[in-house]
């Protein structure tokens, strides 16, 4: 039996079923779908729930909560995570169908989405490996594909999106970044392999403002949940790897006073 793809989606403030089929149609969206609406009034409040665009609406905020009611209600053979800015190939379901059957061992397949708005945090690719601890500051959720089992065994260890990290939350980014890590630290099987399956357009970030001191502050707070023996470790060679992507912004003894600053609440909030 052919695999079935379903695409997980987080959006926000979208009034009407019309309005959701005109986002399905805008980024080539081919087969199904599960979306999860964030708005701002309950009167927006609106739910499709029959055929292959579903779509459940709730009055909250938070990319973490969002991506963890999409594992909540997942039912696809293979799931990937979606933004409403994300605009897929013609032909991704053929592309993603491929990689799981040539890595039938994996839970967990990291795909390419190309980023053309230059002002946007850069990435560099992962390349085609099995993913290992120092990979995981690359990963983006929306290039993360989940086996229906391996979205099962999620549920069964309770591994969620933290919603402490992302938009929303009180550290601006790095959700998947420790998604992904828990998963690892799991025994999930993850593969990266350079497969493009999208697209971000020129849309501007919700949340990068540049290589700031909240951008600093947080990173520090995400190396200390990845790692709260190995975080200062972490925190020196990313002041001395990034010089000079923040120097115009802040100094070098800022940044590392800034990321150990970040990380210090983090120990608050996990002791």
């Amino acid at each position: 039996m052919e695999k079935k793809i379903e695409i997980l989606l987080s959006v926000m403030n979208l009034k009407d079923e019309k309005e959701y089929q005109n986002l399905i149609n805008k980024n080539n969206i081919k087969g199904r779908v599960i979306a999860i609406n964030q708005v701002e009034d309950e009167k927006a409040i609106f739910n499709k729930v029959n055929g292959k665009h579903k779509i459940f609406s709730y009055k909250e905020k938070g990319a973490s909560k969002s991506r963890n009611r999409l594992l909540e209600k997942a039912n696809g053979d293979i799931c990937i995570f979606a933004d409403d800015d994300t605009k897929y190939v013609e032909n991704y379901e053929e592309i993603i169908k491929k990689e799981f059957k040539n890595n039938p061992e994996a839970d967990v397949i990291i795909f390419y989405i190309e980023n053309k708005y230059t002002k946007r945090e850069k990435i560099k690719k992962i390349g085609d490996k099995k993913l290992t601890f120092l990979d995981v500051m690359r990963v983006r959720t929306s290039e993360i594909a989940v086996t229906k089992e391996a979205i099962e065994k999620i549920r069964k260890m309770n591994i969620k999106f933290d919603c402490n990290f992302g938009p929303e939350g009180k550290f601006l980014k790095g959700e998947e970044t420790i998604f992904i890590s828990d998963l690892l630290k799991n025994g999930f099987k993850i593969y990266s392999v350079n497969k493009k399956i999208g697209t971000v357009e020129d849309t501007e970030s919700t949340w990068f403002a540049g290589y700031n001191e909240k951008y600093l502050y947080d990173q520090g707070a995400i190396f200390y949940r990845l790692s709260s023996k190995m975080y200062k470790a972490l925190i020196l060679q990313y002041v001395i790897r990034k010089y000079f992507q923040y120097k115009e912004n802040v100094s070098i003894y800022k940044a590392y006073k800034q990321m150990c600053l970040g990380a210090k609440e983090c120990e608050e909030i996990y002791k």
